[in-house]
């Protein structure tokens, strides 16, 4: 029975008819995003911490304090404040900690993340072994606290590399689309994966994600397999379009229907079958791996709901506004406009005609050049015998 449901729910899904409603739901998403940033800038002093703006991007440093089941149990919260403290003695302000569970207890630990008071790359090494060595004293057992730092610098280059990667991928994409599809096609799905970019980065902040070099890998993961669903929908469209080439007041939205219903079932397989996997990654995988899976799954979302909801709304509305510009642009170069009797302006078609003009009496005839007479002689050609 649901089975029977959900087919006809397939059968009469009409994406034109919710288009609004389904345009809606990205810009309420970004502002729930935006209010908690600045809910939580305003409360903990910082926007990127706000944001989860990772070392990678930033520059700082994340110490890590293994502590196996001292790092889950009831002696967390002592634990975390004990360290939080320690390391705040040298100058330092904490801004992230949270528990890292491994596959074993044994290797549970607490991650803190803290900026680097320096650009000196020599003397922030300096102070991290200082704050490496004053937490290990506050234990028994030593070796357990490991630290990865990034200077400024490292962190904008990779910054600026992570830009140039997204829009390198985009703009080589939209090549792809105007070539392969139409114009239309191109801006469409391209408005459709900035939509993809931006959802999965305001979903990252609403689930508190830390974004760091794994989170550009996803995203891009995600660039490439939203844009697959984005040009099956797009080669259905296109098929459908054929035998209306040429014709006039084509409904684009009826023809983007046409082809969400015949590739919806299609785009849910697929990616709820996806999701599947990157759940399991994300549950048994270890922290690196969580950091990669999580918006990956944040991504598939948002990147079915633009391929389904979004791309071909816009594709419809694009192409039908671009036919009524091709229309006008012709009428306007075509046609010349006269004032009749009573002073109004009227549109006069200019017809060319290629056959010969009838005649008219009440016209006068041209007047002719005079014809020249020539008269030839006739000789004699009488031919005397001899």
């Amino acid at each position: 029975m649901k089975n029977n449901n959900f087919r006809n729910l397939c059968n009469n899904f009409s994406v034109s008819k919710y288009a609004k409603w389904f345009g809606a739901v990205p810009f309420v998403i970004v502002v729930i995003a935006l209010v908690i940033v600045i809910a939580l800038g305003v409360t903990g002093g910082s926007f990127t911490d706000a944001v989860g703006i990772g070392i990678d991007f930033e520059g700082g440093t994340l110490i890590t304090v293994t502590l196996g089941e001292d790092a889950i149990n009831e002696n967390y919260a002592a634990n975390r404040d004990k360290i939080i403290a320690e390391i705040e003695k040298h100058g330092v302000k904490v801004s992230y900690a949270q528990v890292q569970e491994a596959n074993t207890v044994e290797r549970s630990a607490i991650s803190f993340r803290y900026k680097n008071i320096s650009r000196d790359d020599t003397e922030i090494n300096n102070l991290n072994k200082e704050i490496r060595d004053a937490v290990d004293n506050l234990f028994e057992k030593n070796g357990i606290v490991t630290y990865e730092s990034i200077g400024a610098t490292a962190a904008q280059d990779l910054l600026s590399k992570a830009g140039i990667a997204l829009a390198v991928s985009v703009v080589i994409i939209l090549i792809y689309i105007i070539i392969r599809f139409t114009l239309m096609s191109g801006f469409a799905a391209i408005i459709a994966l900035i939509h993809d970019v931006v959802i999965m980065f305001a979903l990252t902040i609403i689930c508190r994600v830390q974004i760091n070099s794994s989170y550009v890998a996803a995203m891009i993961t995600i660039i490439a397999y939203s844009i697959n669903n984005t040009i099956i929908i797009f080669d259905r469209c296109r098929e459908s379009l054929k035998p209306l080439k040429g014709q006039k007041n084509i409904d684009y939205n009826g023809i983007g229907d046409l082809a969400v219903r015949q590739t919806f079932t299609r785009s849910v397989y697929t990616t709820f079958t996806t999701m599947i996997t990157v759940i399991f990654l994300a549950i048994l995988g270890s922290d690196s791996i969580r950091e990669f899976c999580v918006p990956i799954i944040l991504g598939l979302v948002a990147g079915m709901f633009s391929s389904v909801c979004l791309a071909t709304p816009l594709w419809a509305a694009m192409s039908a506004s671009f036919d009524k510009t091709k229309e006008k642009y012709a009428k306007r170069h075509a046609v010349t406009y006269e004032k009749d009797e009573d002073g109004e302006e009227q549109t006069v078609a200019k017809v060319v005609d290629t056959t010969k003009p009838a005649y008219d009496a009440a016209k006068k005839p041209a007047k002719q050049q005079p014809q020249k007479l020539y008269k030839y002689k006739k000789k004699n050609t009488t031919f005397k015998k001899k």
